[in-house]
């Protein structure tokens, strides 16, 4: 699980590195095309091909459709996002996915907000607020209001991604439902980035820039997503999900070490505020998130 959130993490200075030179909407079109040809091999050396054909064209119809959230869209906010703030800004506002996803599973599934969630949702809102208005309470253009709105946009399309997929992923092995997301996402991208910015600054760009955008396609789908259901199979879902509270972590101090990013202490405090909201929420409120009698 280190290694997976290491290389989620590992997105947000390196992606903020190629958005210098590729607009966001090259660098989704790469990324998930490269991560969905990692997976289909993932597929065909673990023996899912057949599971991929064999799909019920509803779960296949549903699975296409999830990855217009969890990917299409996910890709155009988070690298959007990227180009505007800082990437450690971007990997704190993203990790709140967390708390928005228990609050779509109240809103879509009737699963039930005890005290201690809702402790760690004000909390974590507090925090959201103290990161984006780091630098004084201002909409000036120094605090790139845009960049954060499409960061927070970024964490809504993924928690409903993962609401909506809780079921058909519990029927079905969530390598095939992901690489047909994957599939779905990577084609429409391709399509938009080639009706819109078009794929002339790909062909152009050196070869550090592909090193890189392989780097962030095969690590953070290729390597990460198998290395996810791996241990999700293996473990207690309670147990690996405190994992993912390393992937911001991760991004901050890679951030600082790679792009030199600095902050003031209000930013910290926004960032130990949310992180602990989500801690909150999935550690202390075990046993509150029963579904409501109707």
């Amino acid at each position: 699980m280190p290694i997976a959130t290491f290389f989620w993490a590992l997105g947000h200075p390196v992606g903020r590195i190629i958005l210098k030179e590729l607009h966001p909407f090259q660098l989704g079109s790469v990324t998930l095309a490269v991560g969905f040809i990692c997976l289909l091999l993932f597929c065909a050396l673990t023996g899912r091909i057949g599971s991929l054909v064999r799909l019920p064209k509803k779960d296949l119809l549903l699975s296409l459709l999830l990855g217009v959230l969890g990917f299409f869209l996910y890709q155009i906010l988070t690298f959007s996002a990227l180009k505007r703030i800082p990437a450690s800004m971007n990997a704190i506002l993203i990790s709140t996915n967390v708390i928005l996803i228990m609050l779509f599973a109240a809103i879509f599934l009737g699963e039930r907000i005890g005290r201690n969630r809702v402790i760690g949702i004000l909390t974590a809102g507090v925090g959201v607020v103290f990161v984006i208005f780091n630098r004084g309470f201002t909409l000036g253009s120094k605090v790139g209001i845009l960049g954060c709105l499409f960061s927070m946009g970024a964490a809504v399309v993924f928690s409903l991604y993962s609401v909506f997929a809780k079921r058909i992923l519990a029927q079905n092995d969530p390598v095939v439902i992901v690489t047909l997301a994957l599939f779905s996402g990577a084609v429409l991208l391709v399509i938009m980035a080639s009706r819109t910015v078009g794929m002339e600054g790909l062909v152009r760009a050196g070869a550090v820039t592909w090193l890189l955008m392989l780097l962030l396609g095969i690590g953070m789908i290729g390597i990460s997503y198998p290395i996810w259901f791996f241990c999700l199979k293996r473990l207690p879902a309670s147990q690996i999900s405190i994992y993912i509270y390393m992937t911001p972590m991760f991004a901050v101090i890679l951030s600082l070490i790679i792009l030199q990013e600095r902050f003031s202490w209000l930013f910290w405090l926004g960032g130990v505020l949310i992180l602990g909201g989500i801690v909150t929420v999935n550690v202390f409120s075990k046993g509150e998130g029963v579904r409501r009698q109707r």
